[in-house]
């Protein structure tokens, strides 16, 4: 598992601790580390989605620009009269990710426009018995632009290999909910903490500037070893990051985020909050409750999911 570096958060006297998790559970840490380099494997399939979410008329979002091919497939937009925001189903007609596949997400949200990202199943990184996948993921949010981008766990399968490179690129003044979520694999199917190596590096910038970095790179059976040490065998896993100008460190919303999950400040308005969870059924409840509470400061997530 990669090492830290220190996080290139601003420094604050503010109650939320540096990388809190809860119980200390060390699993992601800051790095100052370069995007890795791509990979140099023949690819079986190369997919993309691109989308930019437009303001259009009466204030209403629309997609100025789309472009797709498998597996990436998306829906028919639905406009959320009573929230405002556009909810986009973006959906995997095949059986998953497999070895050599390399996968490109790019998401543009300018001034004044709302859009919402769901995936109605999880991600899937099938057994590789040799080679790896990859997975490279932008999303950028123009100032007063909105974006919720929370896709269904991923699940690492036996002898996987897979590496999810994430940037979220926010203006000053931009709104934005973004959860990753892991699961241990099919636990249903005997098959936990059995990838051969799993990469997820996220990287995060408010105007330009970077604020904070982190990179996780483990096989199953460390990341297994590390599960039952803090006596979760079963752990499932979330990342949330929230950004705001409304998030203050003072906001209440606060004291019913931590009956949930651990909160750090990065910088003004940015945070990020950290979830374990004992089980499937547990991550599903918790982030949900999550979502509820952070839209009381973000009224946007007040939108709901299952309109669609």
């Amino acid at each position: 598992m990669s090492g830290s570096e220190g996080s290139t958060a601003e420094s604050s006297e503010s109650p939320f601790s540096p990388l809190a998790t809860p119980g200390g559970f060390p699993i992601w840490k800051p790095e100052s580390v370069r995007i890795s380099s791509p990979v140099r494997a023949e690819p079986s399939l190369v997919g993309h989605l691109k989308v930019r979410a437009a303001s259009g008329a009466e204030g209403r979002t629309r997609l100025s620009e789309q472009s797709f091919r498998a597996p990436f497939h998306i829906g028919k937009g639905y406009w959320d009269e009573d929230a405002k925001v556009m909810q986009l189903r973006v959906v995997n007609p095949t059986a998953g990710i497999l070895s050599g596949d390399r996968l490109e997400l790019a998401v543009d949200v300018d001034p004044g426009a709302a859009l919402v990202i769901m995936t109605p199943a999880a991600t899937r990184a099938f057994m590789m018995e040799r080679g790896i996948a990859v997975c490279e993921q932008r999303l950028a949010v123009a100032a007063g632009g909105w974006l919720e981008y929370a896709p269904e766990p991923l699940f690492p399968h036996t002898q996987s290999d897979y590496r999810q490179e994430t940037k979220l690129e926010l203006a000053a003044g931009a709104d934005a909910y973004f959860a990753e979520a892991l699961a241990p694999g099919r636990v249903g199917r005997g098959e936990r903490w059995a990838w051969r190596r799993l990469t997820m590096q996220l990287e995060v910038t408010v105007g330009g500037k970077l604020i904070f970095r982190e990179r996780l790179d483990a096989s199953g059976k460390e990341f297994g070893k590390l599960a039952a040490f803090y006596r979760m065998p079963e752990a499932w896993f979330a990342t949330i990051v929230l950004y705001s100008e409304k998030l203050t460190d003072e906001h209440p919303v606060w004291e019913q985020v931590r009956q949930h999950g651990a909160p750090t400040r990065l910088a003004a308005g940015l945070f990020l909050v950290r979830v374990i969870a004992g089980g499937s059924i547990e991550l599903r409840d918790t982030l949900s409750s999550l979502r509820a509470v952070a839209a009381i400061a973000l009224p946007k997530l007040k939108t709901d999911l299952r309109r669609l």
